[in-house]
């Protein structure tokens, strides 16, 4: 596809203005009975940034919103972003605790909430945790700091069109429009900072490759996490499709959604495949609308991406993390699926990627390093957290990913694992990734986590929790017997042990750090 790098737009806002100017009328959000045109929603979009000025929202100020993929999140989300707000996603499903920490980090001016919901009333809990001058807008009742969106919107009468543009016009392409906090799967999260130009890249890059298949997709993703803003949400809007938001990941509604929307992108994971082909009654060709499936999240093997081929849909697996604000390799639409199961592809458009040793060089072809990456779309640093940017990027732009790769012959990256998951046994590196990636492989097995545990002979040793396919048994002998055609003995862990389910972060990946303090109290 040609490149159209020159006329990119670098502001959030600008991507509305030029779907409104090129597809006014073609729907642009659908959320439950709501269907909102391009027009509609640069409207909605207009009345909340004029309020949000108007209740004293300055540049660099931080708006968060906490609601489930919705209507009042996207446009929120754009309505701040575009008058130079510093705007970041809370996830209904985090705990108090959870809050206390992102609200303190982030300090947030003004939070939107969708409230009560899910038998939650959040603004009571959000505002007893929050600073004095923190204000609360909710779908709910006004009270104490929380004033109706109704009353909010009101405010929008005291901006006039000149004022809203003249705001509009001082905001710069290396602005942060998002912070977006990372998973934390070890440590404390921590806020990346992504700027207009980096969101806008992105989108526009992806939506150049992807193509027609972006034309509508459903978001059931939660909007804190780079999956569903990034590579949902903005690439469909780069693109100019519908983004149809659902609350939450039930198999039984979604499916109902996609057989009467008919979305031909797909963004999933090995976990999402799974649930997919564990959910009773499913059969493959009950998603013949999709025409692009897009998965990464960790390297999903062969034997679960062969049922989706007979859909004759595009499929690429890619690779993205917070920091890149998104997706940075994928293979190619065409690639065979033993290239999709094995590698992350090759750099998207304007990015470089090296792979580099412990000295800093880079690599000759299928030796394992860390994998370096540049483009005009990794993030600006970490909020309020210079040492860590520091450590992350380096003098010349590149982004340390913190994960192990190798380069192939064909020119795709191998996946090899995360430099923190690394463990050595008998002298051996040690990536629990390979082995997670052989272990489901097993025809019974659903997921799995690799971990390691100290041990007098070898210093550490693996220890696999395996989730099995609904109704399917498995003894460790027979998985060990299984492995040991695939991997080398010395990575075949130990101990197995079999759960019914995995603990699953927001972002369907798994929670590994939960599964660390298991096994940390079982083995002091």
């Amino acid at each position: 596809m040609s490149n159209h790098a020159h006329d990119d737009c670098l502001r959030v806002y600008e991507l509305l203005q030029r779907n409104v100017l090129r597809w006014p009328d073609r729907e642009a959000v659908i959320d439950g009975d709501t269907r909102l045109t391009y027009q509609q929603l640069q409207e909605s979009v207009d009345q909340y940034a004029k309020a949000l000025i108007a209740a004293g929202v300055q540049r660099g100020d931080r708006v968060a919103t906490l609601s489930p993929p919705s209507q009042l999140f996207f446009v929120s989300y754009l309505a701040s972003v575009s008058i130079g707000a510093i705007w970041h996603g809370l996830n209904p499903r985090y705990k108090r605790r959870d809050y206390q920490y992102l609200l303190e980090d982030a300090q947030p001016s003004l939070v939107f909430t969708m409230s009560p919901y899910d038998g939650r009333v959040y603004d009571q809990e959000l505002q007893e945790l929050s600073a004095q001058n923190t204000r609360y807008i909710t779908l709910g009742e006004a009270q104490d700091r929380a004033q109706s969106l109704n009353d909010f919107l009101q405010g929008a009468s005291e901006i006039n069109d000149e004022q809203l543009a003249d705001r509009r016009n001082s905001i710069q392409a290396e602005d942060i429009a998002v912070i977006v906090y990372t998973s934390g799967t070890t440590g404390s999260p921590k806020g990346a900072m992504l700027s207009h130009r980096a969101i806008c890249k992105s989108a526009q890059i992806n939506a150049r490759w992807m193509g027609d298949g972006l034309r509508k997709a459903v978001c059931p993703a939660p909007i804190n996490h780079v999956g569903g803003l990034n590579n949902i949400c903005m690439n469909v809007f780069a693109w100019g499709g519908t983004i149809i938001f659902f609350h939450r990941v039930d198999p039984i509604a979604l499916y109902d959604i996609n057989r009467t929307e008919r979305p031909p992108y797909l963004v999933t994971s090995p976990t999402g495949f799974n649930m997919m082909l564990a959910s009773p009654g499913f059969d493959v060709q009950l998603i013949d609308f999709v025409e692009l499936i897009v998965f990464g999240g960790a390297t999903t093997p062969q034997s679960t991406l062969e049922p989706f081929t007979t859909l004759g849909a595009k499929m690429s697996s890619v690779y993205g993390q917070t920091e890149t604000c998104g997706i940075i390799t994928a293979t190619d639409l065409d690639a065979p699926i033993n290239v999709q199961a094995e590698t992350i592809g090759k750099g998207l458009e304007d990015v470089e990627v090296k792979i580099v040793g412990n000295d800093g060089l880079e690599l000759p072809v299928g030796e394992a390093g860390e994998l370096l990456v540049r483009a005009p779309f990794i993030m600006s640093g970490y909020y309020n957290r210079p040492e860590a940017t520091a450590e992350t990027l380096t003098e010349d732009g590149f982004l340390h990913t913190g994960d192990i790769c190798k380069l192939r012959e064909d020119g795709n990256i191998a996946f090899v694992g995360r430099i923190k998951e690394m463990f050595k046994s008998g002298g051996y590196n040690i990536y629990p990734v390979e082995i997670e990636q052989a272990i489901c492989e097993h025809p019974d097995v659903s997921q799995a986590a690799v971990l390691s545990i100290a041990d007098d002979k070898f210093q550490e040793v693996g220890f696999a929790f395996v989730e099995l396919i609904a109704g399917k048994q498995l003894a460790a002998a027979e998985l060990k017997e299984f492995l040991d055609q695939r991997i080398a003995n010395f990575k075949i862990p130990k101990t197995f042990e079999f759960l019914a389910k995995l603990p699953l972060l927001p972002n369907a990946k798994v929670d590994k750090q939960n599964l660390r303090k298991e096994l940390d109290n079982r083995f002091p």
